[in-house]
């Protein structure tokens, strides 16, 4: 294995805005765009117009002969440095503004703060040709090796915040693209208000394949689907060979795309229940079972929600606080606390499926006075790690 760098020269700003079509801004293992505030985004375009320096860009080059679905040939993929081409391509079609302190250096009359890039053109044309001028220090990598690739990606982003699901996305293999895939699913996309930023349907994802494949080769039982897990997971399905194939990972794939169908049919569109990453695991671990969708409902599943939140609120006084339904439920309040805790979560799901299966009216905690106690974690134990 080889990589190879080498600077792409003379490749202006002007230049960059005819070559963009020919430019994949998302390979495999890009981080998402938009990270970059509007603030910092516009900083950059001040450093560009005063001619400082910007830190280097890396386009990988296309080892073979790579379209899009519209047909347009791809040269290069961007490997480090897509938010500041992103940056200058919104300044570039006027959809961001030079900072509103901004002050040209070489010449204090210009008054050009907060400008778009054709009210530069109008007022500053020769400003304006500047930006259009500028040089782009972007690097050309090579390899022949996509595991290299993806290593330089992580070296360069290892000084900036990349989240460990944005870690994880960098990792080829089946548990990516098995999480890629599932991250699309409608119980994501459009029931949750869970937004998708920096690749939070992704992470999700990767916690339903966590389960599935713990639950297959752990008898049944979750250990935890903490950002080491989850990581290990992404680094088990590659290699040669790899230590999870391809076909497992397509089968817990299956299971967890049966088991979202079967969650999306139950509730509605930015569903204020699936706002919380944690109880939305613990429907996932819930819902695993196919039975018990005849027995559930949105409301009341909307019912279990008020009735914990009166058992936390209940005072000792009173006389429906020792009674064991309601401890059951602090129980569950006590362990929302420990979001990625195999226990934890396991515990929450038999305490919900048990409400589920045996309500009854007119005594609608009947079924949790009969679910036995669980030793609660210490605070040592609780953790919301993603």
């Amino acid at each position: 294995m080889k990589i190879r760098t080498e600077p792409l020269s003379e490749i202006t700003i002007a230049r960059y805005a005819h070559m963009r079509l020919a430019l994949d801004f998302e390979p495999a293992y890009q981080r998402e765009g938009g990270v970059w505030n509007r603030e910092t985004r516009s900083r950059l375009i001040d450093s560009i117009v005063n001619g400082f320096d910007v830190p280097k860009l890396y386009f990988e080059r296309a080892t073979s002969r790579r379209t899009t679905e519209d047909g347009r040939i791809i040269q290069y993929a961007v490997l480090d440095g897509k938010q500041r081409l992103e940056a200058v391509g919104e300044f570039l079609e006027n959809e961001l503004r030079l900072p509103i302190d901004f002050e040209y250096f070489e010449d204090e009359s210009v008054s050009a703060a907060g400008f778009t890039f054709a009210e530069l053109q109008s007022a500053y044309p020769r400003l304006a040709q500047r930006i259009l001028d500028f040089e782009l220090p972007i690097v050309g990598v090579s390899s022949d090796s996509i595991d290299l690739i993806e290593e330089l990606f992580q070296r360069l982003n290892a000084a900036t915040a990349l989240n460990h699901a944005e870690r994880r996305n960098s990792v080829s293999g089946a548990t990516r693209d098995a999480a890629n895939a599932l991250a699309g699913h409608a119980l994501l996309s459009a029931r949750s208000p869970i937004k998708a930023s920096r690749y939070k349907h992704r992470e999700l994802a990767a916690k339903f394949l966590a389960i599935e494949h713990q639950i297959d080769t752990r008898s049944g039982r979750i250990s935890d689907t903490k950002a080491a897990t989850l990581m290990d997971l992404f680094l088990a399905s590659r290699g040669n060979p790899p230590r999870i194939s391809a076909v497992d990972m397509a089968r817990y794939q299956a299971a967890a795309t049966a088991v979202l169908d079967r969650m999306a049919g139950l509730f509605v569109d930015d569903d204020p229940l699936l706002r919380s990453v944690g109880t939305l695991v613990v429907y996932y671990i819930v819902f695993r079972d196919p039975q018990l969708i005849a027995s559930a409902s949105r409301e009341r599943l909307q019912r279990f929600e008020e009735l914990r939140r009166l058992a936390s609120r209940m005072d000792e006084d009173d006389p429906a606080f020792s009674r064991p339904a309601n401890n059951r439920l602090r129980e569950y309040n006590i362990f929302v606390q420990s979001s990625n805790d195999g226990g934890a979560l396991s515990r929450r799901a038999e305490i919900l499926e048990a409400y589920l299966k045996g309500y009854q009216n007119p005594d609608e905690l009947a079924a949790l006075d009969a679910v036995g106690d669980n030793e609660s974690p210490g605070q040592d134990d609780l953790e919301d790690e993603n």
